[in-house]
């Protein structure tokens, strides 16, 4: 059995990861920055108090607002202009964000692939029982 990540029950844990791995990484960047705060005083740089960095949000527009995950299309410079402005975190978000989603669909289909190997290895030996069951009988 194959189950795809864009099936309906794949989509709310593939949100809640992405917003696991946004919160860790813009705690990670305060923390960074509390460390280099002290000499140059810039606390609140790049919306990172309110918690609305430019990290994307898995799917398409999508935007959970209370942990301030920002959709694609939102925000900030816009359409065209934004592509131009793609900085480290974005790159680094989104990768972290692609192996995650990886992980996620093979540990899935592991699970479904397990299960038909159950059946199928429980309906070969009532199969077998069955056959040798009949055997005897007819001697």
């Amino acid at each position: 059995m194959h189950i795809h990540p864009s099936s309906p029950n794949s989509s709310q844990s593939e949100d809640d990861a992405a917003t696991k791995i946004q919160a860790g990484f813009r705690g990670y960047r305060v923390r960074k920055q509390m460390r280099q705060g002290s000499k140059s005083g810039a606390g609140t740089a790049n919306g990172i108090a309110n918690g609305s960095g430019p990290i994307g949000a898995v799917g398409g527009g999508s935007s959970v607002g209370a942990v301030g995950v920002v959709g694609r299309n939102q925000g900030g410079a816009g359409g065209a202009g934004a592509a131009g402005s793609v900085t480290v975190e974005d790159k680094s978000a989104t990768k972290i964000q692609a192996n995650v989603r990886g992980f996620l669909v093979r540990k899935k289909q592991k699970v479904a692939s397990d299960a038909a190997t159950k059946i199928q290895a429980s309906f070969r030996g009532f199969r077998t029982r069955k056959e040798l069951k009949s055997i005897k009988k007819d001697k």
